[in-house]
């Protein structure tokens, strides 16, 4: 008789070690994860005032420049160059990388392009008739775009290097080289004198396409 009552309470005591085990049982503890850090990523839905796309002769890609009243967005090959005000300079940074150049933003009569430690690159002076394009302060040696009613003469040191012209019935702006040979076009309403800039090769391309937007941006 008793060894028939011990069995009958065996399974209540299988089931009571059981409630104690499940009852101790911790839950997992909750680990924390920190706030990851928020990479900066431009929007890309932003609307721009002015938006000018150049191309090659032969329909290649060449840059395309978006502007608005304080940033800027360069375009060209697979890079882009973003333009940003800060105060009274405009700071150029190469996205994923780093700050390529500077420009006072406020000076009525041109700007120097500098690197971020203050070294000048490159001198535009601006004046009512034409832009002058130097790597020194004497704007010794300038490159020359000379405006004129259907576009700009491109010169240095009065040396024809190329031309600017504007074919305003086909909304068109067109830079040539000194043979007349067609370099680059754009189908656009903006007819700027800035588009001479394109065609000087000695200016390294990644200075060449912020020049040309800082003069796009002051609607010369």
């Amino acid at each position: 008789m008793l060894k028939n009552r011990n069995l009958n309470i065996l399974p209540i005591i299988l089931l009571l070690i059981f409630l104690s085990l499940a009852c101790n049982k911790t839950a997992p503890e909750k680990v924390e994860i920190p706030n990851q850090p928020t990479t900066n990523v431009p929007n890309e839905t932003k609307t721009y005032d002015t938006k000018v796309k150049v191309k090659t002769s032969d329909e290649k890609d060449v840059v395309e420049v978006k502007i608005d009243a304080n940033d800027t967005k360069i375009e060209y090959g697979n890079k882009i160059v973003r333009g940003e005000t800060k105060g009274d300079k405009r700071k150029y940074m190469l996205e994923g990388g780093s700050q390529i150049a500077e420009v006072k933003v406020k000076d009525a009569d041109g700007f120097k392009v500098r690197t971020n430690d203050g070294k000048l690159l490159w001198k535009v002076k601006i004046d009512a008739d034409k832009i002058k394009i130097s790597d020194n302060e004497e704007n010794q040696n300038a490159f020359e775009i000379k405006k004129k009613d259907d576009g700009a003469k491109i010169e240095r040191n009065e040396t024809k290097l190329g031309e600017v012209k504007f074919y305003k019935d086909r909304q068109k702006v067109k830079v040539k080289d000194a043979t007349d040979q067609e370099l680059f076009d754009s189908n656009t309403d903006k007819y700027s004198v800035a588009y001479g800039v394109l065609g000087l090769s000695e200016i390294p391309e990644d200075l060449r396409f912020i020049i040309f937007a800082e003069l796009l941006a002051r609607n010369l």
